[in-house]
C-alpha cells in the first residue's frame, strides 16, 4: 500500500492523475439479485444486463453485483475509496445472506490521464510507429498506442491529452508512463505560453483578436469522457 501511495504521489507531481479505478472482489456463494435489488433500491433487468447496478454516495462510485457473487467497483479515484465501497456492498449482501465471506480485493484496471501542455503530431507519430499505433480520425480523434510490455493501452490526442488504461499494478503504471513519454516526446511541440514572451509577441497579441477555441476544447473533453466511459463498460463486460 505504501509503495502504491508513493507511486501515486510521484505521478501527481508530474501532472498525471488517476481518474478511474476498477476493483473487484468475490463472494463465494450465488447471490439472489432480485432480492438484492429490493434491498439497495436498484432496478434489475436481467434481459438487458446480467448484474445489479447501483450507486453509492459515499464514496461516489458505481457497484456491479453478478449472480455468481462477483462484485465490481467502478468510479473511485483512490484505493481506500474502492475498499470502502466494496465493504458497503458486503454489508448489503449480509442483509440477504448472513455469514457470507468476502474474498481478497483485486485491481483490474487503472485509468490515468495527463496533459503535456503542447501539441502532439499524432499523424507523423502514426506513420513512423505503425506497428504499435492505430490512427483513424474518421472513427476516433485520438491515436491508439499499444504497450505490449505492460499489457496497457494509451490514447494520444493532438491537443496534448493522454489517457493510459489497462494497468492493474501501480509499479507497472509508472513504467508505462515512462514508456509513453519517451514515445511522445519526439512529436511534441510545447505551447508558446510555457516560454517567456518577447516584445513582438506582446505587440502581436495586442493587435490580434484571440481565437475562440472553447468549442474545440469542449469537443475534445467529450471525446475523452467517452473514452473513459467505454473503459468502464469494457470492465463491466469482463
Amino acid at each position: 500500500m505504501n509503495l502504491d501511495l508513493n507511486v501515486v504521489h510521484t505521478l501527481r507531481r508530474e501532472g498525471i492523475y488517476v481518474c478511474n479505478l476498477v476493483v473487484t472482489a468475490c463472494f463465494p456463494a450465488p447471490v439472489d439479485l432480485k432480492l438484492l435489488a429490493r434491498v439497495v433500491g436498484a432496478t434489475y433487468k436481467p434481459n438487458r444486463f446480467a448484474a445489479v447496478r447501483y450507486r453509492i454516495k459515499h464514496p461516489k462510485c458505481t457497484m456491479l453485483v453478478f449472480k455468481s457473487g462477483k462484485c465490481v467497483c467502478i468510479g473511485c479515484t483512490k484505493l481506500h475509496q474502492a475498499y470502502l465501497a466494496i465493504n458497503q456492498c458486503y454489508k448489503d449482501l449480509c442483509v440477504i445472506s448472513p455469514g457470507v465471506k468476502l474474498s481478497a480485493y483485486k485491481v483490474q484496471n487503472i485509468v490515468t490521464h495527463t496533459n503535456v501542455k503542447g501539441r502532439i503530431d499524432i499523424l507523423r507519430m502514426s506513420m513512423e510507429n505503425g506497428l504499435v499505433t492505430n490512427y483513424d480520425p474518421e472513427l476516433f480523434p485520438g491515436l491508439r498506442m499499444s504497450l505490449r510490455e505492460q499489457n496497457a493501452r494509451a490514447s494520444v490526442f493532438f491537443q496534448g491529452n493522454i489517457v493510459v488504461t489497462g494497468c492493474n499494478d501501480f509499479a507497472a503504471l509508472q513504467r508505462t508512463w515512462e514508456t509513453v513519454k519517451q514515445r511522445v516526446e519526439p512529436y511534441l511541440t510545447r505551447d508558446r505560453s510555457d516560454a517567456s514572451p518577447n516584445r513582438s509577441d506582446i505587440e502581436d497579441a495586442s493587435t490580434t483578436k484571440p481565437k475562440n477555441c472553447t468549442h474545440n476544447a469542449s469537443c475534445m473533453q467529450r471525446q475523452i469522457d467517452r473514452l473513459l466511459y467505454l473503459e468502464g463498460v469494457d470492465a463491466e463486460n469482463e
